[in-house]
């Protein structure tokens, strides 16, 4: 197991023992400890941390990565500039 202090979501610095911190709260449902511990909420959406995370989290609970689930994409799904929604009149 990776040590406590590791860092698993780089863009909210959310470490391993936050993602256990919120599976020992009792949840096995990813977008739960997503909720407790701001993994997956930065600015990636969880492309980067997502499988980590499941992983970590199912290891935790004794149950499968697909039991885990996955984390539900919140708008926008992906990072776009603020440009991007602005227009101009």
């Amino acid at each position: 197991a990776p040590p406590g202090d590791a860092v698993v979501c780089r863009c909210e610095n959310v470490t391993v023992a936050a993602v256990h911190e919120g599976a020992d709260f009792g949840s096995s449902e990813a977008n739960r400890v997503k909720s407790l511990s701001r993994v997956g909420m930065g600015r990636c959406q969880g492309r980067y941390c997502q499988l980590a995370a499941v992983e970590l989290v199912a290891a935790r609970a004794g149950c499968s990565p697909d039991a885990v689930g996955r984390f539900r994409g919140q708008a926008p799904v992906r990072p776009a500039p603020v440009g991007a929604f602005l227009r101009e009149y």
